[in-house]
């Protein structure tokens, strides 16, 4: 089983076509799946789109009554796929935004990872050659500061993309992860919970890849909500908070 972790706050102009593509390139996979978005405090019709779609695919919703933000909506997606998973050496959690800034089309490549042995597969951002679609400079530049200091502070072997929050993961090893972390798997409210679980999962040394994702800024039509000096400033503080990978034995 697949599951696809979808966070989404007042996103009913694109939810939709996230769930559909999801449809159209599951169509190429040989594999049962389940959407599950999580409606985060939405004041808008977010829920009721995604409910409609269950009549083309798979889908679960779950909904917060409030904006509890990005941190509590990603920690309750990945235990629910945890709840549910029954085989979770083979099943596979695939976390993407409601806001379709990320395309699916990458996601055969990551469940072939998967299934080839790796434990955690990044879509690492691709640079788009469209400048309508690309990613705003003070965003990308933020996102290469991050990824810059944690790659030389907290090394993580595959990875050069810490801040993609499209990314697959073994249930096996989000399972172990709960296990030694309990309640304090994630604690930040804002984007920072996504590289804050990357690094606790770190801890455990787990197979890491990383695949070419296109993301894209251009279907979204509404203002980011992320403040990105606080991101960046969340991030980074990560380095404090989360001690370095033990290195493996033996």
């Amino acid at each position: 089983m697949i599951y696809f972790l979808i966070p989404a706050y007042e996103e009913e102009q694109t939810i939709g076509l996230l769930l559909y593509k999801l449809r159209s390139v599951m169509e190429t996979v040989r594999r049962d799946y389940l959407a599950i978005v999580l409606d985060d405090g939405s004041r808008d019709a977010t829920a009721k789109v995604a409910e409609r779609y269950r009549k083309f695919l798979p889908v679960r919703v779950l909904k917060h009554a409030n904006n509890n933000g990005f941190g509590p909506a990603l920690d309750r997606l990945v235990r629910e796929a945890c709840r549910l998973s029954r085989y979770p050496q083979r099943d596979i959690a695939i976390t993407i935004e409601g806001d379709f800034s990320w395309s699916p089309d990458p996601v055969p490549d990551m469940v072939r990872q998967i299934e080839a042995g790796a434990d955690v597969v990044i879509g690492a951002r691709e640079r788009t050659d469209r400048p309508s679609e690309a990613m705003p400079f003070s965003r990308r530049a933020g996102a290469r500061v991050v990824s810059t200091v944690l790659k030389a502070v907290m090394p993580l072997q595959g990875v050069t993309d810490y801040t993609s929050t499209f990314r697959a993961y073994r249930i096996s090893t989000l399972k172990q992860a709960i296990t030694v972390n309990q309640e304090n798997l994630i604690t930040y409210r804002d984007n920072a919970a996504n590289a804050e679980l990357l690094l606790r999962l770190g801890r455990l040394h787990p197979s890491i890849a990383e695949v070419p994702a296109p993301s894209r800024c251009d279907i979204r039509t509404r203002e980011s909500r992320h403040e990105w000096h606080g991101a960046i400033k969340s991030q980074l503080s990560l380095t404090g908070r989360i001690g370095r990978a033990p290195e493996a034995r033996g």
